[in-house]
């Protein structure tokens, strides 16, 4: 339950970050969207997230 929140929180700030560097973006350099690199560069990072949350890289797993 807890890693859940962690990941649920970790979801929440990079959301409120890409949509201020969304923000950014569209104020001083509108004609490239460079706030795209960053969406790249963090959807690995939640997607390992979300799997350690659902215990995917957990040792002490017995195997079926």
């Amino acid at each position: 339950m807890r890693r859940g929140r962690i990941v649920r929180l970790h979801v929440i700030v990079a959301l409120f970050t890409l949509l201020v560097l969304i923000a950014v973006n569209g104020l001083f350099s509108s004609r490239y969207p460079w706030w795209l690199w960053v969406l790249t560069a963090w959807m690995p990072l939640i997607a390992g997230h979300t799997a350690w949350a659902m215990g995917l890289f957990d040792r002490d797993r017995k195997e079926s």
